[in-house]
């Protein structure tokens, strides 16, 4: 592909980019204009929905939207050459994400799941009640976004599963995560043990602003 000045936007966050040339670097970046990939993600999303997690067959299309939204929230750091299946896989990985959130609700109702020693850093600034727990996995969304390295920052998202309202965490297998992101399982190991001391950094630098922030209010 040659370089043409729209390819200034790869890997930009959706925020980044003005306005008036959003519509022309989503068509540029992936081959296709935003209401054709809309409309595909939501055809798409009945059948993934019933095929993957049936009891929620009729949030399809809230599934769809979401999907846009992961989509283009930080734009692919290259152009996509098949964005039919780029939209799939997304798609796919939303529904599962979706299913094990709720699965994880069952088995770890309000419990903390670390992952190997990088998360113990959340454990040394805990303290007791169900208000801190929510606060660590604030921190832990925080600290997911600071990592620089897109693959990398994507196995650890998909390594820790959270819910929207903070209220438990699961850890997925790496073979979980190879399949959900459609990498080799040799690769989610790699980048997830490089991953392991950027987000143990990172988690200290969330936590350390966070008692910092708390002494000076009090």
């Amino acid at each position: 592909m040659t370089s043409d000045p729209l390819d200034t936007w790869l890997g930009a966050t959706w925020s980044a980019v003005p306005a008036p040339l959003r519509l022309a670097v989503v068509e540029h970046i992936f081959g296709a204009d935003l209401v054709t990939m809309s409309t595909y993600a939501v055809a798409k999303a009945r059948y993934v929905v019933e095929r993957v997690d049936p009891d929620m067959r009729s949030d399809f299309e809230d599934v769809a939207q979401d999907t846009m939204v992961a989509l283009t929230a930080t734009l692919p750091t290259e152009r996509i050459r098949h964005w039919k299946t780029h939209v799939l896989q997304q798609l796919q990985w939303q529904v599962l994400q979706n299913r094990r959130r709720r699965t994880a609700e069952k088995r770890h109702p309000g419990l903390r799941v670390d992952y190997e020693s990088t998360a113990l850093v959340v454990e040394d600034h805990t303290l007791v009640g169900g208000e801190d727990r929510l606060a660590d996995r604030v921190v832990l969304r925080d600290a997911l976004d600071a990592i620089p390295h897109p693959e990398t920052a994507a196995v650890l998202r998909a390594t820790f599963v959270l819910a929207p309202d903070g209220t438990y965490t699961d850890v997925q297998t790496t073979k979980e995560v190879a399949e959900d992101l459609n990498f080799s399982q040799e690769k989610v190991k790699r980048l997830r043990a490089a991953g392991t001391k950027m987000l143990r950094e990172a988690l200290r630098a969330q936590l350390d602003a966070r008692d910092q922030d708390t002494e000076e209010a009090s």
